[in-house]
């Protein structure tokens, strides 16, 4: 082919896919813009209402904002037999978890590249809904109660786990691919 037969018509296509291939090789598979934030925020949330029931537990200056029905009873749960566990109050557990979540929902954490840190963010979602699973047993079977800021942080553990869920099942495509796994086998 001559310079002229490669002008502006022929190689303009071909330059574009070029570009694209090579902007998809090189940024890997990407996440929706909004899950750092949206993790960040909810991780921080769970944080708040872990504090707040963290210091509840250790304090009777602080009460828990919480109606004493029947039903709804926060003081029942908090201080219930399963409100603590292997010695923890399940209130610690969920600060140490959400601290924990904030860093794993860093925007360092997420931009890296490690499959470790994609498989720890995961797992501790994982853990953290089957413990809220756990939880929301205890209360209605075994406390015959439920407590409302517990409820809100069951209610974020579970947000957190649909937004982690999105994030890595768009962070984990195939390299290479351009963020598309492969159909199947060849």
């Amino acid at each position: 082919m001559s310079r002229t037969d490669s002008g502006a018509g022929g190689s303009a296509p071909a330059a574009k896919q070029k570009d694209a291939a090579t902007a998809s090789s090189s940024s890997g598979p990407r996440r929706p813009r909004w899950i750092v934030p949206s993790t960040l925020f909810v991780s921080a949330a769970g944080l708040g209402v872990s504090i707040y029931l963290t210091i509840a537990h250790y304090t009777t200056t602080v009460t828990l904002a919480c109606p004493e029905t029947s039903t709804v009873n926060c003081e029942k749960v908090t201080t219930s037999a399963e409100s603590v566990v292997f010695g923890i109050p399940v209130a610690v557990l969920g600060l140490v978890y959400f601290v924990a979540m904030l860093g794993l929902n860093s925007p360092p954490a997420w931009s890296s590249t490690s499959p470790l840190i994609r498989w720890a963010r995961m797992l501790a979602a994982c853990i953290g809904v089957c413990f809220v699973g756990w939880l929301v047993y205890s209360e209605l079977f075994k406390i015959d109660a439920i407590c409302l800021w517990c409820t809100s942080v069951h209610v974020l553990n579970l947000i957190l786990f649909a937004l982690i869920a999105v994030g890595t099942a768009a962070t984990a495509a195939a390299p290479g691919t351009g963020g598309n796994r492969p159909a199947g086998r060849s």
